[in-house]
């Protein structure tokens, strides 16, 4: 009885330290890390590894699985016109994914049938929604933007994160501006080109 204690308790600890290395090492690696390399950042064996998870779809899933609940609870910026919540929100998202390349890797070249993907557009559309509902207020965003469309923008930005050989902030926000350019309104475009030229 003891024994069995033990041996529950040993192999929850194990789960514990197998999921925390899988975060670190797929964060940093993506999708192309090994089983071998996660075992062995956990410090057990791969037998070990592969008795907690049968396939390296459960063991992504289970990493992936927190940091995408994360993002399906980020919302619109409180406050400020569509656009501009819509420049934070998108800012802030592809910030984090820049430093999550399993993150990256899964809504990239993730099938459109997937779950996950699933969920994460439908998220990303409800957020559009806000954003185009705030926009019927303030017209910051062009007449004919969809709540589909920005859910799409951020997914664009999303491989644009995966493929800049530098993540730093600045370039970030200048993939996040050119995308944000494309959804607001004609007359905001030419006014923010106006006070972005004026000395």
């Amino acid at each position: 009885m003891v024994r069995e204690r033990r041996q529950r308790r040993d192999a929850v600890a194990n789960r514990a330290r197998i999921i925390d290395a899988a975060a670190r090492v797929l964060r940093q690696e993506g999708m192309g890390a090994e089983m071998r390399q996660i075992a062995a950042a956990s410090g057990v064996g791969i037998g070990t590894l592969y008795r907690h998870f049968p396939t390296r779809d459960d063991l992504v899933h289970a990493v992936t699985g927190t940091d995408l609940a994360a993002l399906a609870d980020a919302g619109l910026p409180v406050g400020g016109t569509a656009a501009d919540a819509l420049r934070e929100f998108f800012t802030v998202a592809i910030a984090q994914l820049a430093d999550n390349r399993a993150m990256v890797d899964v809504l990239t070249t993730g099938s459109p049938a997937d779950e996950d993907v699933q969920r994460c557009i439908a998220h990303l559309t409800r957020v559009g929604q806000d954003a185009v509902d705030r926009a019927r207020h303030d017209h910051t965003l062009a007449a004919d933007v969809t709540a589909s469309d920005i859910a799409y923008q951020l997914m664009g930005l999303t491989r644009v994160a995966q493929l800049l050989p530098d993540a730093a902030p600045g370039t970030v926000s200048r993939h996040v501006e050119l995308a944000i350019r494309g959804l607001i309104a004609s007359d905001v475009a030419r006014s923010s080109r106006a006070d972005a030229t004026s000395p």
